[in-house]
């Protein structure tokens, strides 16, 4: 299918889903449900894994690590303050920003601001970098 056919169909499955229509729609490629839905049955093996939100599936998921990118006016100096909290399980300076990893998706949410405020670091952007209907597909099919 050629990118313009692709958009149209896109378009057409959008304007079904707003008219209160239920689409059932099976694809390998992730990356094209997760722009058509927001509630999705996962597969697995031939048993329904996972239904929902896949951001909420993914929340829920608290045996993995949520993994943020964070981005700052001095990543070195709030990695040095994420690493040792009770949510973090571990922080790596990058080129695109701070990776941290989280243990506590909710934990760390709350309190980033307020160590971020309290070292005098501005926070620029705070990424999910692993809250993706691929990465939760890929999280259900190991276990």
């Amino acid at each position: 299918m050629d990118p313009r056919q692709r958009l149209h169909m896109m378009d057409l499955l959008h304007r079904l889903g707003e008219q209160g229509r239920t689409i059932l729609f099976s694809s390998h490629i992730l990356e094209e449900v997760e722009r058509l839905s927001g509630t999705i049955q996962v597969i697995v093996a031939g048993r329904l894994a996972a239904s929902g939100d896949f951001r909420a599936i993914r929340r829920l998921m608290t045996s993995r690590p949520h993994v943020f990118v964070v981005r700052t006016s001095d990543d070195r100096r709030l990695g040095a303050t994420l690493i040792g909290r009770p949510a973090v399980t571990g922080v790596e300076v990058t080129g695109r920003g701070l990776q941290v990893r989280a243990a506590d998706y909710g934990a760390f949410s709350r309190e980033l601001a307020v160590l971020a405020r309290d070292q005098g670091v501005r926070l620029r952007e705070l990424l999910p970098a692993d809250e993706s209907l691929e990465s939760v597909f890929a999280y259900l099919v190991e276990t």
